[in-house]
């Protein structure tokens, strides 16, 4: 783990006001923070639902909503994914072996084969071969583009915090 160097400014403040200063920060560093992370979900959300296989666009759609939720003072986690029962078979795949059930596939069977009857076909098929892996999720992830986006969000949530209790870094 490496050491990260903070230096700042307090300028023309009095013990007392520094003191005040660093017993706000923690507050307004979590507001800066969630902030910055609404922004972080939004892009990496919003990545991986431009990458999902989309059929009716539920999976897509479901994506695009982070949920933020501030877990302490300063600190702010970030969810992106989905619930759907598909999203997680087609971000990882499956091996040969998982025998969906037919009906779930029908309204797929219809729509893209044109025979909902062609469910069990299908089911039997991936059961037989598996389903690839389609990483709409984790290529967000791995995206050095969105990495970096996340970093300059958290760093300019600090510096701005910094400046609002009136201590430039």
């Amino acid at each position: 783990m490496s050491a990260a160097d903070l230096s700042f400014d307090a300028g023309d403040m009095t013990p007392g006001e520094l003191a005040e200063a660093f017993a706000t920060l923690p507050e307004v560093l979590g507001d800066h923070l969630e902030d910055a992370a609404e922004d972080i979900g939004l892009k990496f959300g919003s990545e991986a639902a431009e990458n999902a296989p989309s059929d009716t666009g539920d999976l897509r759609s479901d994506l695009v909503e982070p949920m933020v939720e501030r877990v302490g003072e300063t600190i702010v986690e970030i969810r992106v994914g989905s619930n759907l029962p598909q999203a997680k078979p087609m971000e990882e795949g499956t091996p040969p072996g998982n025998f969906p059930p037919p009906s779930e596939l029908r309204d797929w069977a219809r729509r893209v084969l044109g025979d909902p009857d062609a469910a069990y076909p299908v089911a039997r098929s991936i059961a037989e071969t598996g389903l690839d892996e389609q990483r709409f999720l984790r290529d967000a992830f791995d995206d050095d583009s969105n990495i970096t986006f996340a970093l300059n969000k958290i760093n300019e949530a600090v510096t701005a915090a910094f400046a609002e209790v009136g201590l430039d870094v």
